[in-house]
C-alpha cells in the first residue's frame, strides 16, 4: 500500500492505492435497476425481482417502516431472447407491508404486499372509463360531447346512439373495441364481491356504457358497427361536434349509386356535423362479446331492476339467435367468443340449449388444436378449418382457453371434461410454457408463424415466433391486451389443472405491464413510474388529455423483436379499450385467487 498526503486549502486528502483492487465509487445516486411490479403483489402471489446482466449475488427485501431486512435471496442468471438477465424469487414474503429491494448499489422502486394491492389501480381504471364517457355525462373529461350522435349511413336519418365511451386517445366509438370495456368491468364486478362500494361504482359505469350498446342493436338482433369512425377517409369522423341535431333530423344525403362504389362514396354532407353511424353488422366476435356483456348485465341487475335485467337478457338472446343464422368456417376467434357468450347465457338462464352449444363448440375447437410429437411445439390453434396458419389476435385474446376453463369448473362431471382439460394442458404446457421459458420475464408470445421468419430469428420446432407485432406492418400495437388476456387464461388454467406454475406465469404477464420490463416502465397511467410518453390524438383539438387509469397499448418491438418504448407513438402510447379491460380483469382474478 502506498500513502500520499496532499494539503489542499487546509484539508488533508488521503488517497489509498491498492494493488489489484479498485475502491468502490461513493455516490448518493440511486441505481434503480432492480425491477419489481410497481403496483405490488397480493400475499400468495409469485414475486420476482429482475435485473439486467449476469448477477450472482444476493438481494435483500427491506421493510420500509422498520428499515429491517425481512428476506434475503439470491439471483440466478440466464441467457434469453431479450439478452442476459438475472432474477430472484421472494414469493415466500407474504406479510402485508411496504418494501423495497436492494443489492449492493442497486435498488428497486418501493412496492406493497397486500390483499388489496391492486385496488388503487382497479379504482383508477374504473375512473378512467368515467373520464372517457361520451355524451352529456357528469364525468367525461370534456362533457358534454357528441350528444348529436348520429346519422344512419343506410338512410340518412338521425338515430340517438349517444352515450358509451370514447375508445383509445380518440373520439371514436368502435363497438368491437369498446364492448371489451363491458366484459372487463362486468367480470371485475362479479369477482369483487367483498366491497359493495367498489361494486356500486363499477355498476354505475356499466350502466352508462351499456346505454350505447343497447342503442346500437337493430330490430333483427345484430349490433351495428360504430359511430365516429372512418366514413370516406381515415379519421374524418374522429372529431368534436356542435352537440346539435341537424334540421329534420340530419342532412346526410346520397348521390345515385354508381357501379363499383361503396355506400360511403355515395354520401354528401350538408351543414350538419352529426357523425355517421355505420349501420352494417359488427363482426361475429363482437356480436358474441355483446351477448356476453348483456347476459352478465341481466344477471347482476336482476334483483335491483327486474325490467332492465329482462331488457338486457332479451337483447342477448335476440343477438344470439341472429348469430346462429350466420355461417363461418370453424374460426378459433369466433369459437372462443361464442363459447363465452353461451356460458354466460347458461349461467343467467339455466337453459340447457346454451350448454349444449358451448359443448359443441368445444368439440370443434379441439379439431383446430395442433398436436405434435415430443420435441415439437404444439398446443396452439389454427386460424380456421381451412387456414392452417397459427391463430393470433392482439385483442380477441384467449377467450377459447378462458371459456374451456370455465366449462371445466361449471360442468366437472361432464363426459367431455377430461378432453377439455387435455386441450387446456396442451396449450399451457406444450405452447405457452415452451416460449415463456425462453425469456427472462416469462411473457407469452404474440404468436407463431409458418413460412418465412417474420423478424427476430426466433424458432420453435418448425415455426417462427415473435413476442411483438411486426412494426413494419401498416397497423400494429403494443402487447398489453395479449399479455393480460393470456394472464386470465393461465390463472384459470392453473386452477383447473392444479398447477401453481401457471399461476406464476399469469402473474408475470401483469408484472411486465406494471414495471418488470427492460424499461422499468409501468404502462398503467397513475400507477408506478417511467410511463411511456403520452399520445394525445392527432386529428382534433383539443386533444385527449392524460387520463389516470389508462392502460396503454403497451411496449412494442423492433423488426428484430426486441422491446421498444417508443416516443409517444399511437402504437405504444394510445389508450385502447381491450388493453384496459383485460388488465382490470386480470387484476381482479389475481386478487380473488389470493
Amino acid at each position: 500500500m502506498k500513502e500520499i498526503a496532499l494539503k489542499l486549502t487546509g484539508i488533508f486528502l488521503v488517497i489509498l492505492t491498492f494493488t489489484g483492487l479498485s475502491a468502490q465509487k461513493i455516490s448518493r445516486d440511486l441505481n434503480l435497476d432492480l425491477l419489481v411490479n410497481h403496483a405490488g403483489y397480493v400475499p400468495e402471489a409469485s414475486k420476482t425481482v429482475v435485473t439486467k446482466g449476469i448477477v450472482s449475488g444476493k438481494f435483500d427485501v427491506v421493510d420500509i417502516s422498520s428499515m429491517k431486512t425481512v428476506f434475503t435471496g439470491s439471483f440466478k442468471s440466464a441467457k434469453g431472447d431479450f439478452g442476459d438477465y438475472s432474477s430472484g424469487d421472494f414469493s415466500s414474503l407474504k406479510k402485508d407491508g411496504h418494501y423495497y429491494i436492494k443489492s449492493d448499489t442497486l435498488r428497486s422502486f418501493p412496492f406493497v404486499v397486500s390483499s388489496t394491492a391492486y385496488r388503487p389501480a382497479m379504482d383508477l381504471i374504473v375512473k378512467y372509463f368515467s373520464l372517457q364517457r361520451c355524451g352529456a355525462s357528469n364525468t367525461g373529461y370534456l362533457t358534454p360531447c357528441h350528444v348529436d350522435d348520429g346519422i344512419r349511413m343506410d338512410n340518412g336519418k338521425h338515430q340517438d346512439v349517444s352515450g358509451g365511451w370514447h375508445d383509445a386517445s380518440d373520439l371514436r366509438k368502435w363497438v368491437g373495441a369498446t364492448i371489451y370495456g363491458m366484459v372487463g368491468l362486468s367480470k371485475t364486478y362479479e369477482l369483487d364481491s367483498k366491497s359493495e362500494n367498489n361494486r356500486n361504482r363499477i355498476l354505475e359505469e356499466l350502466l352508462w356504457g351499456n346505454q350505447y350498446f343497447l342503442k346500437m342493436q337493430e330490430p333483427q338482433g345484430y349490433i351495428m358497427n360504430y359511430v365516429g369512425g372512418d366514413v370516406k377517409k381515415h379519421s374524418d369522423s374522429n372529431r368534436w361536434t356542435n352537440n346539435e341535431i341537424g334540421p329534420d333530423g340530419g342532412e346526410l344525403k346520397f348521390v345515385k349509386p354508381t357501379a363499383g362504389k361503396s355506400k360511403s362514396d355515395m354520401l354528401i354532407f350538408g351543414s350538419n356535423d352529426d357523425r355517421v353511424i355505420h349501420t352494417d353488422p359488427l363482426d361475429l366476435v363482437g356480436q358474441y362479446n355483446f351477448i356476453t356483456a348483456e347476459a352478465i348485465m341481466a344477471r347482476i341487475t336482476k334483483s335491483s331492476d327486474k325490467a332492465y335485467s329482462e331488457k338486457c337478457l332479451n337483447a342477448a338472446k335476440k343477438c344470439f339467435d341472429w348469430c346462429l343464422t350466420k355461417t363461418y368456417n370453424k374460426e378459433t376467434g369466433i369459437i372462443g367468443a361464442s363459447m363465452q357468450a353461451s356460458l354466460e347465457l347458461f349461467k343467467t338462464t339455466g337453459d340447457e340449449k346454451f350448454r349444449t352449444f358451448a359443448v359443441s363448440q368445444a368439440s370443434t375447437l379441439k379439431q383446430l388444436q395442433v398436436t405434435g410429437g415430443e420435441g415439437e411445439i404444439s398446443g396452439f390453434f389454427r386460424i380456421s378449418g381451412d387456414n392452417n396458419e397459427p391463430y393470433k389476435n392482439i385483442w380477441e385474446g384467449c377467450l377459447e382457453i378462458i371459456s374451456l376453463c370455465d366449462m371445466v369448473k361449471m360442468f366437472p362431471g361432464h363426459r367431455d371434461s377430461a378432453s377439455w382439460k387435455e386441450i387446456i394442458s396442451n396449450w399451457a404446457n406444450q405452447y405457452i410454457g415452451v416460449i415463456t421459458s425462453r425469456n427472462s420475464f416469462g411473457i407469452v408470445p404474440f404468436g407463431l408463424y409458418s413460412g418465412k421468419d417474420p423478424g427476430g430469428n426466433r424458432k420453435a420446432g418448425q415455426y417462427w415466433y415473435r413476442y411483438f407485432m411486426q412494426p413494419e406492418l401498416e397497423w400494429w400495437v403494443g402487447i398489453n391486451s395479449n399479455l393480460a388476456s393470456a394472464g386470465v387464461g393461465l390463472l384459470k388454467a392453473s386452477q383447473v389443472l392444479d398447477d401453481p406454475k401457471l399461476k406464476a406465469l399469469a402473474q408475470h404477464q401483469l408484472d411486465w405491464i406494471t414495471g418488470i420490463n427492460p424499461f422499468n416502465s409501468s404502462t398503467v397511467i397513475g400507477i408506478g413510474y417511467n410511463h411511456p410518453k403520452h399520445f394525445p390524438g392527432s386529428t382534433f383539438l383539443p386533444n385527449t388529455t392524460v387520463i389516470p387509469g389508462a392502460v396503454l397499448n403497451g411496449l412494442g418491438g423492433s423488426p428484430e423483436d426486441q422491446p421498444e418504448i417508443g416516443n409517444g407513438s399511437w402504437q405504444i402510447s394510445e389508450y385502447w379499450t381491450p388493453m384496459v379491460a383485460y388488465t382490470i380483469w386480470l387484476m381482479a382474478e389475481l386478487t380473488s385467487a389470493g
